[in-house]
């Protein structure tokens, strides 16, 4: 029972692995494999180009994507996109 475990929970782990490198190539404008896989933008200019990059990506999905990767369903309505924005300050 505990290979049985610890081969699902190796599945999971190269599952989400996988995907987070497919959804990087596809949602992050110029993205390439790095050995030390860092990515950021540095102008405001950048930041509106990436963000209307993944918007188009996302509209386009069902026509770029090989994968599983699609939009849910509720009815007969795709779900829109969810953009999740986060504020750091020093404390």
């Amino acid at each position: 029972q505990l290979v049985v475990f610890g081969l699902s929970n190796q599945m999971v782990v190269a599952f989400k692995e996988e995907n987070t490198v497919a959804f990087k190539h596809l949602f992050l404008k110029g993205y390439m494999d790095r050995m030390d896989d860092t990515y950021a933008v540095y102008t405001q200019r950048d930041v509106y180009d990436q963000i209307f990059f993944a918007i188009n990506q996302y509209l386009q999905l069902p026509n770029i994507s090989v994968g599983n990767h699609a939009y849910e369903k509720r009815g007969a309505e795709d779900t829109p996109l969810a953009v999740c924005q986060q504020f750091y300050k020093r404390g």
